[in-house]
Order: C-alpha cells, then sequence, then structure tokens
C-alpha cells in the first residue's frame, strides 16, 4: 500500500534528513543490510539508500524509529531548518514515533494521539512516568494562579468535582484551564482573571472534559 504525502518527509526536509541518516549509520558502522536487520526488514537496503541519497522521502514513522536505533537526540533533530508549518507537523510526528519509544509503556492511546493531533496547544511528555499530557497556557484568563506559557500537565479522571481545575476546548482547536462548578442543569467554566467572561454550559458530559490539572511547570527567568 502506497504511502500518503503526509506520512512522508517533505521534498524541503529530504536532504537534510538524508544527511542525519546517513552520518548516524557510518557513525556506528552500520551497514545498509544491519540497518534493515535493525528495522526487522520493514525497508530492504535498496530503499534506504534512496532514502540516504535523498531521491525517496522517507516516512516519518521509519526515520523516527531509525532515530530510535542510532540514538539521535532532539538536538541534532532541533538544527533541521523548517519552516513554521513544517515543524508543527514534524513535532506531532515525532511525539508519536520517536518519543513514545522511550514511554514506559511504548504506546500512545489512541484518545491520547487523537488529543495532540487535535489541539495545537497540547504536547505529549515522553519522558514522566505517569503525567503524559500537558497544555501550554496560551492567555491569561487564569492568572493568577496560571500564567502564560506554563506548561499544565493533566490527567482524564471519571468524574470532577466542585473546585477542580479542568483541561477544556473553550474555543476552536485550544485548549484551556478553567474552574469547575457543577449545578444541577449544567456546569459554569470559571476564568480566574475577571476580565474573561465565566462560561454557562448546559449541556455537558465528562468527554467534554479532557483532564484534570495535576502540576504545573514555569520556567524563572
Amino acid at each position: 500500500m502506497r504511502t500518503k504525502k503526509q506520512e512522508l518527509v517533505s521534498d524541503e526536509l529530504k536532504p537534510f534528513v538524508a544527511k542525519i541518516l546517513k552520518e548516524a549509520r557510518e557513525k556506528y558502522n552500520y551497514s545498509l543490510e544491519d540497518l534493515s536487520k535493525a528495522l526487522n526488514h520493514q525497508k530492504n537496503r535498496q530503499t534506504l539508500h534512496k532514502y540516504e541519497t535523498g531521491t525517496l522521502n522517507i516516512p516519518y514513522d521509519i526515520f523516527f524509529e531509525i532515530c530510535r536505533i542510532f540514538k539521535i537526540d532532539n538536538l541534532v533533530l532541533n538544527e533541521i531548518p523548517m519552516s513554521k508549518e513544517e515543524k508543527e507537523i514534524f513535532e506531532k510526528k515525532m511525539i508519536k514515533e520517536y518519543m513514545s519509544s522511550i514511554r514506559p509503556d511504548k504506546n500512545l492511546t489512541t484518545k491520547t494521539e487523537k488529543i495532540i493531533n487535535t489541539y495545537k496547544n497540547a504536547t505529549y511528555e515522553a519522558t514522566t512516568s505517569h503525567k503524559d499530557l500537558a497544555i501550554k497556557i496560551t492567555d491569561d484568563s487564569m492568572n493568577p494562579v496560571y500564567q502564560k506559557n506554563d506548561k499544565v500537565y493533566f490527567e482524564k479522571r471519571e468524574d470532577y468535582q466542585n473546585g477542580d481545575d479542568i483541561v477544556i476546548a473553550v474555543k476552536g482547536n485550544t485548549l484551556s484551564v478553567r474552574r469547575l462548578y457543577r449545578y444541577p442543569k449544567g456546569i459554569i467554566l470559571q476564568a480566574l482573571n475577571p476580565k474573561y467572561p465565566t462560561l454557562n454550559i448546559n449541556i455537558v458530559s465528562n468527554e467534554m472534559i479532557l483532564g484534570k490539572v495535576t502540576a504545573i511547570y514555569r520556567e524563572v527567568k
């Protein structure tokens, strides 16, 4: 079955990726046949040669699997010049294919994958043992408790209580934090910053709520 175009490294990134692949393979003294074996023969040596020479676009999943084999870290990958749009695609694929390889259970759940692909400020934190989803706060709606650019970790719960800080899609494809209050016919989503409106939602299910805030990470400058 032919790989979809969106699953392949773009023509613009192809020469940079090809260089990384060849240098890593030679550093570890792997032949193309050795690499094919390490990939469980998902790709043969002829195809791997085409990836290295830039004559064929490599699928993201194969690229990040090779990154794992050769221990290619983020510092190397971050040196690849790319547009903002390409970087977003690249990071999403890296989250799914590369970072998941060092997660304790080695797999993203379907629900987790859907969240990170749907909401532009959601990320997957593979280096944490029990909190794997986080969002970046994009506004000041929850000041002073949560500040813009804070990273907020959250976990799905069976139920939520009054006063819980929850993660929910307030608008569009961006997730936000709001303080939850229940009443008989729905819920109230409170923004702590008074310049933002308090939302009253009549029809609600727990599926609308992505999770309860469990931790905050803030860079101190």
